[in-house]
């Protein structure tokens, strides 16, 4: 059986996990939005890319 301060541990880190996930994806979309600004790459390569690499932070750091 697990204590008090187990699940309160548990808590926080699942906590800090979805806080690291969610500021990764904003990144990537920051980082990718800067390379279309700059003309690296078009908008519309930028959305999409936005979007599969937000994807795959998903699909790696599942909230369930």
């Amino acid at each position: 059986m697990m204590t008090i301060n187990q699940i309160d541990q548990l808590k926080n880190a699942y906590a800090e996990m979805l806080s690291t996930r969610e500021q990764l994806m904003e990144d990537i979309i920051s980082i990718v939005s800067d390379c279309s600004d700059s003309g690296h790459i078009c908008e519309e390569s930028s959305d999409m890319l936005q979007e599969m690499l937000c994807d795959a932070v998903c699909r790696n750091f599942p909230t369930k």
